[in-house]
């Protein structure tokens, strides 16, 4: 047929012989351009055709209109071996009836919408779509794990508010996400990662992580040369925490004031310290708690050693028990872990970021009722 049909249609081997119209959709009817195959089985070439299925094919939209593609399916016999090969096709996978341009087409924009979305898009069914999406993702790793030194492990939960928490593990030096699995169970995330070689989990030197009691197990068992790394940011929340609730006891309750409170005095402007002050003028002990708790926030921001970190933290814990007592203990508790902080000032910040973006992948798929589809989609998202 046209040059230009052929030019446009950009597949390997085949020429365009008709191009037809029904009911708003293109169908194509194409011919294979060599003459035989090489026989798959014993790698002889034949030209002795036995049959030929011609099959339709789904292929990329042109002009919002869906295409079709009518293709023969050529089976051969082979006299070297006297079997009869099925001719395989370049862009189409065995028993599969859309082409791979297409399928991956689908797959690159379920990641940024909803299954049922793309379905509606282009007249599918969820299963339809569901199908092309895992059949794609079987093509790709299924997890990003690689050699690294430094990681980060948090959970996050598939629906707010009703707790089943998935475990997520990030590579802070690449800033991405490593694996998410389906507890927050200790026992259960340790054989998960028992899983990964055992040259990749030596590599790993650091693990910051929050202070849920598991996951220093799980670290100990599973990186036999990692420290414990407890994260800043989570032990200035608990710090935080029993601030606020002095500046209840004090009776101080509007919104603003927790505000000025919890945030770092050096991110606050001028009209907002005036604000602060007028706020700790209403009580000398929060004005001393507010004091200790950007003490203790100094110590993080100084470039201190592991030893001297120890002993700026010990001396603020002999102030603290009057005003931080629920705060002191946890820190007393996890003081080795929190101090391990100084040695490469490792953070888990990278994992806010990516518990940010997990979570605006839930929102663009309604939510999931299903891990492994939650997986995936994540995985998917991260991987490229």
């Amino acid at each position: 047929m046209s040059f230009h049909l052929d030019y446009l249609l950009a597949l390997p081997g085949v020429r365009v012989e008709t191009c037809t119209q029904v009911e708003g959709k293109i169908f194509l009817g194409l011919s294979i351009l060599s003459e035989g195959i090489v026989c798959h089985h014993c790698k002889h070439y034949t030209e002795k055709l036995h049959q030929n299925r011609p099959i339709l094919v789904r292929d990329l939209s042109v002009f919002g209109r869906p295409v079709y593609l009518k293709i023969p399916r050529r089976q051969f016999y082979c006299p070297s071996c006297q079997r009869y090969p099925t001719e395989r096709i370049d862009f189409l996978d065995v028993k599969r009836r859309h082409t791979q341009r297409y399928e991956q087409n689908i797959y690159e924009r379920v990641k940024q919408s909803s299954m049922e979305q793309i379905g509606r898009e282009e007249g599918l069914s969820y299963d339809e779509i569901k199908g092309i999406f895992e059949q794609v993702i079987k093509t790709k790793k299924k997890t990003n794990w690689k050699i690294t030194t430094r990681i980060s492990i948090d959970e996050i939960s598939m629906r707010k508010g009703q707790g089943n928490f998935v475990t997520v593990v990030s590579d802070i030096c690449e800033g991405n996400l490593i694996e998410m699995i389906d507890s927050h169970r200790s026992e259960e995330i340790s054989e998960i990662f028992m899983k990964q070689p055992i040259e990749v989990r030596k590599q790993v030197e650091e693990v910051s992580v929050d202070m849920w009691g598991g996951f220093p197990k799980v670290i100990k068992k599973v990186f036999p040369n990692a420290l414990v790394v407890i994260d800043r940011f989570h032990v200035m929340k608990v710090v935080n925490k029993d601030l606020n609730k002095l500046r209840r006891a004090a009776g101080i309750t509007d919104r603003q004031s927790k505000y000025l409170l919890l945030s770092n005095r050096v991110n606050l402007n001028t009209e907002q310290i005036d604000k602060l002050e007028l706020t700790l003028a209403k009580s000398e002990c929060l004005r001393i708690a507010y004091e200790m708790k950007e003490n203790f926030r100094e110590i993080y921001e100084t470039n201190l050693t592991v030893k001297k970190g120890q002993r700026k933290i010990k001396e603020w814990l002999n102030h603290a028990q009057v005003f931080f007592r629920e705060s002191a203990s946890t820190i007393e508790n996890h003081f080795e872990g929190i101090c391990n902080y100084f040695l490469h000032r490792t953070t888990s910040g990278v994992m806010s970021g990516i518990n940010n973006r997990i979570k605006l992948i839930m929102r663009q798929g309604y939510g999931f009722s299903n891990f492994n589809n939650f997986r995936n989609r994540v995985l998917a998202c991260f991987s490229d």
